[in-house]
């Protein structure tokens, strides 16, 4: 047997020893290592979330508002919120197309029943009425000359010198000269008209609210489409002294309501000067698609600070409630508001996306409500269902307020 020769017999192996004393490559346990550690931070970061009630986003919230509570509205039925109306006013409107010629009319002006307070251009209507005018005097003249031949034709035919055929004719001519006067007559008059309605006085005793015409501008009457800028309707005018609240009370709550029952009315801009009223009307019809009705609430002590379409709220009281009207106003606050932090009980007050828990001294409960003692003061935004939320309160911590 013959042995196999190597092919290369320079060939160095050499380098093909084993090293014993390099080290192990630990490379390739550093990256499960290290996603090992990220899996546990999470699992305990998961459970310590868990066990404090701790969130890594801001808790979404819902807000109110700690409320002042007179004694009159301690004593509510029912409460709405509507808009200040006037029972009697006017928008003043041309009987005619027209040009404004004069106008006497402001913003916050005063006018009284039957002023004159504004006046259309006229010049044509007057130059009309001067031409029939003088057309008329013409055609009495002639109907005094054919009455004239007449009285002649009727003594020629008595003394049997003339003839029926002349008196009939003077007689027709007569008739045809009354009736073109009686005509003309009509004419006058109904340029005259014209010329009286483009004089506009005010309906109503009230101040002016709107006024929406200048001089120069063409006005039209109501239903004519509105010729120019100022349409149909060039001013409105308001008796301040009918003014009044209107307010849409829904359908299921109407039982609760008396025609003559007290209520108090505080306006929107004016919230700490509430009125006393009462509820004059139930307006007899229901809107079907609001499912409400609409009601009429009479201002009892109004003032100069009521203006029409002001918003308000109205509060309906109890008449069998005997309220005490020098009692100092209560702050009441959502008993589902009330949570305790740090052993205390108090509300989360709410600003700029901060909640800061603030302790109160609690006064007795009425219905959801409970009396705030000292803490607040009211107008305070606060979190409105903070009892029931699953979020663990801390003495401060960003929050995130729902948008209506």
């Amino acid at each position: 047997m013959s042995l196999i020769e190597p092919t290369n017999r320079t060939a160095d192996l050499s380098a093909l020893k084993i090293r014993r004393d390099s080290r192990p490559d630990r490379g390739r346990w550093v990256l499960p290592t290290v996603a090992t550690g990220i899996v546990v931070l999470v699992g305990a970061a998961l459970a310590w979330s868990r066990a404090t009630g701790a969130t890594f986003r801001a808790p979404e919230v819902s807000v109110t508002r700690v409320a002042l509570v007179t004694p009159t509205q301690a004593s509510t039925v029912l409460t709405a919120s509507g808009y200040i109306v006037a029972r009697s006013k006017a928008e003043i409107s041309p009987k005619s197309v027209g040009r404004v010629a004069w106008l006497n009319l402001e913003e916050g002006q005063k006018v009284r029943k039957g002023e004159l307070v504004a006046r259309l251009e006229s010049q044509e209507l007057e130059a009309q009425r001067k031409q029939y005018a003088a057309s008329r005097e013409q055609a009495l003249a002639e109907l005094v000359n054919a009455r004239l031949e007449r009285q002649r034709a009727a003594t020629l035919l008595k003394d049997l010198v003339g003839s029926q055929q002349a008196f009939d004719a003077a007689d027709s001519r007569v008739k045809a000269l009354e009736a073109g006067v009686a005509s003309i007559e009509a004419q006058v008059r109904y340029v005259e008209e014209l010329i009286k309605n483009s004089e506009i006085y005010a309906p109503i005793d009230g101040v002016v609210t709107v006024k929406k015409a200048f001089v120069g501008e063409t006005v039209a009457p109501q239903g004519f489409g509105g010729a120019g800028s100022a349409g149909a309707t060039f001013a409105v005018i308001v008796d301040l002294g009918s003014l009044e609240m209107e307010a849409d009370i829904n359908e299921q709550n109407l039982g609760r309501l008396a025609i003559g029952q007290p209520a108090e009315v505080a306006l929107d801009a004016y919230p700490d000067k509430p009125y006393k009223a009462r509820l004059r009307q139930i307006v007899p019809t229901a809107d079907r698609q609001k499912g409400s009705v609409k009601v009429k609430i009479e201002i009892l002590d109004r003032d100069a600070r009521i203006l029409p379409e002001m918003s308000c709220r109205v509060v309906f009281l109890n008449p069998e409630a005997k309220v005490d009207t020098e009692a100092k106003p209560k702050v009441m606050v959502p008993s589902a508001s009330v949570v305790e932090v740090g052993g205390k009980k108090g509300v989360l007050l709410v600003k700029d996306g901060v909640a800061v828990f603030r302790s109160l001294q609690l006064g007795a409960e009425a219905g959801s409500q409970v009396e705030i003692a000292s803490g607040v003061a009211g107008g305070e935004e606060i979190v409105a269902e903070a009892a029931g939320s699953k979020t663990k309160w801390r003495a401060e911590q960003k929050v995130r307020v729902k948008k209506d």
